[in-house]
């Protein structure tokens, strides 16, 4: 047999050499290609996190600026509804079912892995940042509540405790985002737990971890108006704080706490504490 003739030039169908020359080497600065799309993610979950709270401080700001009609608004409510039995047992009532509700989510999680666990913890932490937040924004706006000087209601607060925004409704917001951050099955925010039974769930699981802390938290905002404790501005101011704050939270913090927990539950009675199947 005739050996080939290597001096022929290459057909188009021969396959071309590997080529031996290499690659550029890398900028001496730049970053390896994993920790440049983590810190490119981080910075995309914080971005979101301060629009989230920008945007709360804008709803702030102009419920302030719409305590005129926020006062005809009250003395129109409050004229058929501060005599209403039941309200102030609303307001507290459903607070603590949305308390309740949080140990149900947190208890859940559980059996969830790390990143539910983290997440439980982080918006509820963020349910507590909240309350403080709208507590000092209270403190700096002291705004006397309608029930001082407008009109007269059963268990009116003491003077020095101000009315904006509504601490009562901040937290039952907080909470009930709680509650569906980490507690809904289809709901995500950047950095939280990925949904445990993808995006279709059932409605019953909807209801129960989305409608019913959303209709609670609502319940609470509007009682507090009802009795003629607080003006509906301080009310709506109070439901931004709430849930601005969770959602920024759980946005940024979520990530960062799952390691925690992960590393956490390396110790067999943390483990033991935090997981309801240790590994």
């Amino acid at each position: 047999m005739t050996p080939p003739d290597s001096s022929r030039a290459p057909r188009l169908l021969d396959r071309p050499e590997a080529p031996t020359t290499t690659r550029p080497a890398a900028h001496p600065h730049a970053l390896p290609e994993p920790a440049a799309d983590a810190s490119s993610r981080a910075a995309g979950q914080v971005l979101v996190a301060v629009s989230w709270l920008v945007g709360a401080a804008l709803v702030v700001m102009v419920a302030r600026l719409l305590r005129g009609p926020s006062e005809a608004l009250y003395l129109g409510i409050t004229a058929r509804t501060a005599e209403l039995p039941g309200s102030g047992l609303v307001a507290e009532g459903g607070v603590l079912v949305l308390l309740g509700m949080c140990a149900v989510v947190a208890w859940r999680s559980r059996r969830a892995g790390p990143p539910a666990v983290a997440t439980t913890l982080v918006a509820g932490a963020g349910a507590v940042v909240a309350y403080a937040a709208s507590e000092a924004v209270k403190s700096l706006v002291r705004q006397p509540r309608g029930c001082w000087d407008l009109v007269e209601v059963a268990h009116c607060p003491a003077a020095g405790d101000w009315s904006f925004p509504s601490n009562h409704t901040a937290i039952a917001f907080a909470l009930a985002t709680a509650v569906v951050l980490a507690g809904a099955p289809a709901v995500r925010v950047p950095g939280a737990v990925p949904a445990r039974h993808a995006y279709r769930s059932p409605l019953r699981d909807l209801a129960l971890w989305v409608v019913l802390p959303v209709a609670l938290a609502v319940a609470v905002a509007a009682a507090r108006v009802a009795e003629g404790v607080h003006y509906p501005h301080d009310v709506v101011a109070g439901a931004a704080v709430g849930v601005a704050v969770v959602v920024a939270a759980v946005t940024v913090l979520a990530g960062p706490a799952t390691v925690v927990v992960t590393a956490a539950c390396r110790v067999d009675g943390v483990r033991r504490v935090l997981l309801a199947r240790p590994a």
